[in-house]
């Protein structure tokens, strides 16, 4: 009786010793510098994002030579819709000093609306290449109801070295969409 604990004993601590902890990343708004508080603004942004299913998971998920790799231990910090929602808005907003970006209307009389839907088809990320989103979207001016389509792949500048730069790199690619996004914003 006194071995069969023991042995339970090395198996639980082996156990403890081979556990990899987990790793949390999260995307960040570029540029870094963040900008001087404002309570005016000229005009109103809702922002709605959509990711499939098989990308928006807590892991991060890399393509292999073999495949697709789901890392069990390398996780967003976040549901990835949500962090690509605030990393957008924030790109957009410190691109655009006349815009507020909100999840809904502020149903401000005489403040102009302009909705942006944005759809996620395809991340693609693998270490030592550059990693890729495929998006489309539509900006709509409240106001004339004229609607603006796009889509582009967007690619990050460096190839990402490890997990950490997996999510710089998709910061990076989501700062390129911001750039073309803000540039569909009506002005005036």
């Amino acid at each position: 009786m006194k071995s069969l604990k023991l042995a339970l004993a090395v198996l639980l601590l082996a156990g403890c010793v081979t556990r990899q902890s987990d790793h949390f990343y999260v995307l960040d708004p570029q540029p870094a510098a963040i900008g001087a508080s404002r309570s005016q603004f000229d005009r109103q942004v809702t922002l709605r994002v959509t990711i499939p299913s098989v990308i928006d998971r807590a892991e991060m998920i890399i393509e292999t030579s073999s495949g697709v790799s789901v890392l069990d231990h390398e996780r967003w910090a976040a549901p990835l819709a949500d962090m690509v929602s605030g990393a957008l808005g924030q790109d957009i907003e410190r691109r655009r000093s006349d815009v507020v970006v909100l999840t809904k209307s502020a149903d401000k009389a005489g403040i102009p609306l302009v909705r942006i839907v944005v759809e996620i088809d395809q991340v693609t990320a693998r270490l030592s290449d550059h990693l890729s989103i495929e998006t489309h979207w539509r900006v709509t001016d409240a106001r004339t109801g004229k609607e603006m389509l796009g889509r582009d792949t967007f690619v990050s500048p460096q190839p990402p070295q490890n997990y950490r730069d997996v999510a710089a790199a998709f910061s990076a690619c989501i700062a390129l969409l911001a750039d073309r996004l803000v540039a569909e914003i009506p002005t005036g």
